[in-house]
């Protein structure tokens, strides 16, 4: 409480333009600090090649410029992002996206996309609704 106290004291003495020109500083130095970025599976795939072809991990980091524990991550989890691009080359997904979920139950899923695939073929609207409905009684059935 006495910080507080003291704190508008010294304020109350300071003149208004300086206290002014000191705010513009701060603001101005907000730029430099670091925004988080988050790179796309065909940059992790190429960070990846990179890492193998020799070039460090603070080379990457400039490059991408993002945060050496970023690259870090990418390197150290480069087996499942392997896996998940013979996944999407298989499916023929899109690699510019940001992020990427995996599947915990594949029959859930191919059951569920099966009678998604049924459904259209037939010309039959599918909505969110059905869908969800539909696939709340595929999983009561497994």
């Amino acid at each position: 409480m006495f910080r507080v106290l003291a704190a508008k004291r010294i304020f109350r003495y300071i003149p208004q333009h300086l206290l002014l020109r000191k705010m513009s500083e701060l603001n101005e130095n907000v730029d430099e600090r670091r925004f988080i970025k988050r790179l796309s599976f065909a940059d992790k795939l190429q960070v990846i090649e990179y890492f193998k072809n020799g070039m460090k991990n603070k080379d990457l980091s400039e490059k991408y410029k993002v945060h050496h524990s970023t690259i870090s991550k990418i390197i150290h989890n480069k087996d499942k992002i392997l896996q998940h691009k013979e996944t999407m080359e298989k499916y023929g997904a899109n690699k510019n996206v940001l992020r990427y979920s995996s599947v915990h139950d594949s029959l859930f899923e191919k059951c569920t996309f099966l009678w998604f695939c049924q459904k259209r073929t037939l010309g039959e609207p599918v909505t969110g609704p059905v869908l969800q409905a539909k696939s709340q009684a595929i999983s009561c059935k497994s």
